[in-house]
């Protein structure tokens, strides 16, 4: 399948990152940390079936794998072989999956609020139906819990309340559709075969990929860092874009660096 790419700046020749958002987001969530990679990186930001442009027809049924290997195929029209993948909760799940069947082009796996399975077959049941009834508006009160740190919402930034605007505004059937995939998404115990430079990040007030869940996944995988971002759940990049970009810049610099020397 297709996977809507794009490109954020223009700087030729550059390591190339290419990042993906949570379910119900669209491309503008990472904006803040990619636009402060921009002039070291060429930055693309990828999107969910049918989240951010119609570009493609959704597909009704699809695979977490079958997203990966889209992403390389898309990013190949491109012009793009390699790149190092940034990538939230869902897309998480694809970036350790490209790094599990792709590892051919991953240059650097960063991979946040993420798990090897999500929920249970009720639990998805329960969301497609609510989603089914109410549309994603109707998701508005129980994600907003789940995305922010108590307290995020109240201050005076818009961030919070265009992210959840974007999730009300989201088309039922793509978010349903990745419900789906997710529902089938079960990686067991493959993260120990994981290669790929891999930082995992976690936000310390997460209620579901807690730091504990992400510090485990890290285990698991042979030389790879964990970061825990203080007063954020969820969807830090949103929380603390400036911190998020420090763990960044540092983890894909010093492997930049290690690429370099080799």
């Amino acid at each position: 399948m297709r996977i809507s790419v794009h490109p954020l700046n223009d700087n030729p020749g550059s390591p190339v990152i290419v990042f993906g958002g949570a379910l119900g987001t669209r491309v503008s969530l990472w904006s803040a940390v990619a636009s402060r990679l921009a002039d070291d990186y060429q930055i693309y930001l990828s999107d969910l079936p049918g989240h951010t442009f119609n570009e493609f027809d959704v597909i009704a049924d699809f695979t977490i794998g079958d997203l990966a290997t889209g992403l390389v195929e898309s990013m190949a029209q491109h012009g793009v072989e390699k790149f190092a993948y940034c990538g939230v909760s869902i897309s998480g799940a694809i970036g350790l999956t490209l790094a599990l069947d792709h590892p051919e082009v991953l240059t650097g796996l960063v991979a946040c609020a993420t798990n090897t399975r999500f929920g249970t077959a009720d639990s998805w049941a329960q969301r497609i139906k609510d989603v089914t009834e109410d549309g994603t508006e109707g998701q508005l009160d129980d994600t907003a819990d789940r995305w922010f740190a108590a307290g995020f919402l109240e201050e005076d930034i818009a961030t919070g309340p265009l992210i959840l605007t974007d999730l009300a505004t989201m088309d039922d059937t793509a978010y349903i559709a990745c419900c789906r995939a997710l529902v089938k998404f079960d990686l067991g115990s493959r993260l120990r075969s994981i290669t790929t430079p891999t930082l995992f990040m976690a936000g310390a007030q997460d209620p579901g990929c807690t730091p504990e869940v992400m510090a485990e996944m890290s285990k698991q995988v042979t030389g790879s860092e964990l970061a825990v971002i203080p007063d954020a759940a969820h969807l830090p990049m949103a929380e603390h874009p400036d911190i998020v970009f420090d763990h960044i810049n540092d983890f894909l610099g010093r492997e930049q660096a290690m690429e370099n020397r080799v």
